[in-house]
C-alpha cells in the first residue's frame, strides 16, 4: 500500500509553522523497524484525522545514529529527541503534542488521531 503522507525537510516544516497551519509530522528514520512497521498501519492515522489536518512526514536518518544534515538534527532535537517514530501534531503554528514515540498498530493510531483531533476542536 502506498504512503498517503507527504515527505518534507526541515525548511517547509518551519514555513508551514511560520503559515500557522495546523498539520501532522510524522519524523521517521529508514532504518527503525519500529517505522516500517507503522508505515503498514498509518492509514488508520491519515483516516481518521480530521480532514482539515495535512499529514507529513520527516526522515531524519538513513543510517543509525546519523542524521541526514544539522538541520534534521535540530528539528528533532526542538521535537523531543530520539525515538521514532515520532508523531507531532501543530495546531496554527503552535506545537502542541509531541511525545507520542512508537505509536505503531492500528488501534493505538486511531486513538492518537482522536486525541490529535479533540486538540484540534478545542
Amino acid at each position: 500500500m502506498p504512503n498517503p503522507i507527504t515527505v518534507i525537510k526541515p525548511n517547509m516544516f518551519y514555513e508551514k509553522i511560520e503559515q500557522q497551519h495546523s498539520f501532522v509530522l510524522n519524523v521517521v528514520a529508514s532504518w527503525c523497524s519500529d517505522c516500517t512497521q507503522q508505515q503498514e498501519n498509518i492509514n488508520r492515522l491519515v483516516d481518521t484525522l480530521d480532514a482539515k489536518l495535512a499529514v507529513f512526514q520527516l526522515v531524519a536518518q538513513k543510517t543509525k545514529g546519523a542524521f541526514i544534515d544539522q538541520q534534521h538534527q535540530d528539528l528533532v532535537d526542538e521535537l523531543g529527541g530520539h525515538g521514532y517514530p515520532r508523531t507531532v501534531l501543530v495546531i496554527a503554528g503552535k506545537v502542541l503534542s509531541t511525545d507520542n514515540v512508537e505509536v505503531i498498530k492500528q488501534q493505538d493510531l486511531i486513538n492518537l488521531a482522536n486525541k490529535f483531533n479533540a486538540l484540534l476542536s478545542a
